[in-house]
């Protein structure tokens, strides 16, 4: 009996590797899901404890009050940036009066490295605004680049946008790109 070799073509391989990208977005995009299910905010149940100490707490924490909302994207890009000024501002100051030259260099390598960043985060933004998505905030890090979107219900297809575009203009694989809803 003949044993008949089943032919491989590209083409096969070619859809089969579409596939298996677009199952690879399906899963990151599902996982991202449950895990910001699963950050609720509901405080537990008490379970008859003492966890602080009442009589030594000060005053001053009285005064913080907790309003439940969360920051908009404007407020998150506004505070990034100004911890970013500040970390510049630092490195400036390092730059200037460091007398080591490898201190110096170091500054001068993280300083670069910000402003790329910053430069990357814009835009992204502008692009994805531009392609018609919904607003988002991108913060790239040294490991990753997350994305919070403006957006009740993330759909697949907005998510494989998103991830296209940072891909693009950052060169990282969509395993470093986190996607998820501002809500």
């Amino acid at each position: 009996m003949k044993t008949m070799k089943k032919k491989v073509s590209y083409k096969n391989i070619l859809y089969k590797s579409k596939r298996m990208l677009v199952l690879g977005f399906v899963v990151l995009f599902g996982t991202g899901l449950v895990v910001t299910s699963s950050l609720s905010n509901e405080i537990p149940i008490h379970d008859g404890d003492v966890l602080v100490d009442s009589l030594h707490v000060s005053e001053e924490s009285e005064d913080v009050s907790d309003t439940g909302t969360e920051l908009t994207l404007a407020e998150q890009r506004a505070a990034l940036e100004l911890e970013r000024n500040k970390i510049l501002s630092n490195l400036d100051k390092t730059i200037e009066n460091s007398s080591n030259a490898s201190e110096k260099t170091n500054a001068e390598l993280e300083k670069e490295r910000i402003l790329s960043s910053m430069e990357k985060e814009l835009s992204i933004e502008a692009i994805i605004l531009s392609k018609g998505l919904p607003e988002s905030f991108v913060l790239i890090t040294e490991q990753s680049v997350n994305v919070t979107v403006n957006k009740q219900e993330l759909d697949t297809n907005t998510v494989a946008k998103i991830c296209d575009i940072i891909m693009r203009e950052t060169g990282l694989g969509a395993d470093k790109i986190i996607i998820q809803s501002m809500y």
